[in-house]
This record gives C-alpha cells, sequence and structure tokens, in this order.
C-alpha cells in the first residue's frame, strides 16, 4: 500500500501538470535546428507514374492491334492480343513476380540509353512451338524444371523480332525510335536492366491463339523514358494536340488498308414473264442506256462517280470522266 498516493498527493501533482511544472510524455519536442527536413510529394508514388503518361498506353493499344495482325501473318493462326494491365513497380519486385520458365528478351530502345525486356511465358513460348508446327496448342507441356530447346529459342527470337518491329510502328507518330534485339535470358539474375530499387512500367498483355493463351510483358525502366516525359504525359484535350494527331495518324493508315467493292451498271432494261420464257440464244436485249452515255461507278453501292467504258491493257476498264457531289 506503499505505492498508493494520497489525496493531497494527487491534487498536487493534477495541479504541476496544469502550471506546466511537471513534464508529461505529450509534450512537444523542442526542435533541433540540425534536422534538414524534406518535403512529401505525395503525388508521387511507387505505383501511380503510369497514371501520369496517357500517351504510352495508346501507343501500347496501337501496339497490340498491329501484333494482332503481324503474329496471325506469320503463323497463319487467328491470334488475339489485348492489354491486360499496365503499371509502375520495383524492378526487383516484378523480377520476383516472373514464373519459369519465361523467356526474357533484352533490347535496347535507340537512341535513348539503357535497355528494356520483352517477357514470353513459358505456356506462350510452347503454344507458339505447337502453332508453328501445324499443332493444335492444346496439349499439357510440363514446364517445371526445364529450359528452351534450340528450336524454341529460334521460335521466341522470331516472335520478339515481330514484336520489335510492330513496337517501331507503335510510337512513330510519338517520336521516331529503333528497337534493336540484344539477347535472351531465362534467369532474372542475367536480365539486370535496372538495379532491384529502380522504377519500371510494365505492360501486360493476354495472347490468346487456337486451344492456348499465355502472357507477354513489357517491361519499361522509367530512366529510360525519361526523355519523353512531356510527350508521355500530355493531357487529353490540353493545350497539346498531339495525341489527337496521332489518333488521326492511326486512323488515316488503317483506312488506307480497307478494301471496298466497286461496280459500275452499264444499263438496266424491264421484261414481262411472257418475253423471259420465250428469249432465244442471239436475241438482242435494249439497255435504258446509250452508247455515248456516263454510266454509274458505286463504291459499296453508293453512286460516286460517272465514267465511259473501254480497254486498258487488253482489260475491260472504266475512265472515270466525273464525280458525283452529294447532297449535304
Amino acid at each position: 500500500m506503499a505505492n498508493v498516493l494520497s489525496q493531497d498527493e494527487i491534487d498536487s501533482l493534477l495541479g504541476g501538470i496544469s502550471d506546466g511544472k511537471v513534464k508529461t510524455e505529450t509534450d512537444v519536442p523542442e526542435q533541433d535546428n540540425d534536422v534538414d527536413f524534406k518535403k512529401y510529394d505525395f503525388g508521387v508514388s511507387s505505383g501511380s507514374e503510369h497514371l501520369r503518361m496517357p500517351t504510352l498506353k495508346i501507343i501500347h493499344e496501337r501496339f497490340v492491334g498491329i501484333l494482332r495482325t503481324s503474329l496471325s501473318k506469320a503463323t497463319g493462326a487467328i491470334i488475339d492480343v489485348n492489354i491486360a494491365e499496365i503499371d509502375s513497380v520495383r524492378f526487383g519486385d516484378f523480377c520476383l513476380s516472373l514464373p519459369l520458365p519465361s523467356s526474357l528478351n533484352i533490347y535496347k530502345m535507340e537512341p535513348f540509353r539503357g535497355f528494356a525486356l520483352l517477357i514470353l511465358e513459358g505456356p506462350l513460348v510452347f503454344a507458339f512451338v505447337d502453332t508453328f508446327f501445324g499443332g493444335d496448342s492444346f496439349r499439357h507441356v510440363k514446364l517445371e524444371g526445364r529450359s528452351f530447346t534450340s528450336i524454341e529459342l529460334r521460335i521466341i527470337e522470331k516472335i520478339t523480332k515481330i514484336a520489335l518491329l510492330d513496337l517501331n510502328q507503335a510510337w512513330e507518330s510519338v517520336h521516331k525510335v529503333n528497337m534493336v534485339f540484344t539477347r535472351s535470358e531465362i534467369d532474372p539474375q542475367f536480365a539486370a536492366i535496372v538495379t532491384p530499387d529502380d522504377k519500371v512500367i510494365t505492360i501486360k498483355c493476354n495472347v490468346d491463339l487456337n486451344n492456348a493463351s499465355g502472357t507477354m510483358t513489357l517491361c519499361l525502366p522509367y530512366s529510360t523514358l525519361e526523355p519523353l516525359r512531356d510527350k508521355l504525359r500530355t493531357a487529353f484535350g490540353g493545350e497539346n494536340m498531339e495525341i489527337d494527331q496521332v489518333w488521326k495518324t492511326y486512323f488515316e493508315n488503317k483506312m488506307k488498308e480497307m478494301r471496298v467493292n466497286l461496280d459500275c451498271t452499264l444499263g438496266m432494261a424491264s421484261i414481262n414473264g411472257r418475253e423471259l420464257l420465250e428469249m432465244k440464244t442471239d436475241d438482242v436485249i435494249q439497255l435504258d442506256q446509250k452508247i455515248g452515255d456516263p454510266i454509274t461507278i458505286c463504291v459499296e453501292d453508293i453512286q460516286k462517280y460517272k465514267g465511259f467504258p473501254g480497254t486498258y491493257n487488253n482489260m475491260r476498264a472504266i475512265r472515270i470522266s466525273d464525280i458525283i457531289k452529294r447532297s449535304k
């Protein structure tokens, strides 16, 4: 009971706290002038850098569209490629998340310094090998504890070079770059393009082919993209209309690649059922069009031009004489 305070001692203690004579743990410590405090920018976080680069997403959306066509032509199969996720992470964390085996393809993004990675995960590699050799990509392949054969490495290099050429085309309207393939690795320790603490932007793509699917990932060091920061951070609808120009060029190129049906009608005639039944060989059907009259040329069933029939290089042809202007 010796540790119990009396009522007078309690009143004295409370009075000392109120007067400031007794220090408590909640007292504010005196400021140390030798400590250099730095302001923290809450706008900069490890996982948000890609969100401030909207043009980067546009570039890679265009990339998967081009790659979809290129891979389908190369394999003779219908291949679908879509962006699954774009993220900003530490390079060390990214390497730890990679499944094994994976093909880590190192390339240089000239004229900028540093290297980048294009990763093809094991299931995707074996699906491509199966597709190139006429398989259905359906059989299960045991991945654990094995590396890639020389044939598989050749297929990996072929796919990688196709993807890098398509990346060149996707970047063309923003900045002219040249993706140069360097080498392939299977161990992330030998593909250390930056230090484990450096920030990288990863673009993960789902690739679907025949009865199989897999993941392809692009890993871009932020230090490599730093010279393009202003272009990649261009805001939509802002003062800089460069993004609109990118889309305009893209759509113009796609429209020029489209195939359209063009046809022309030399003339028309109407007959009744009796005349149709009585028709014989060498009978002549008189059209509503005279020989010297221009004929109408239609594009996708829309009247577009006037012209005259004739021949060109021993083939039947139409010489366009006028453009039909549609009323607004």
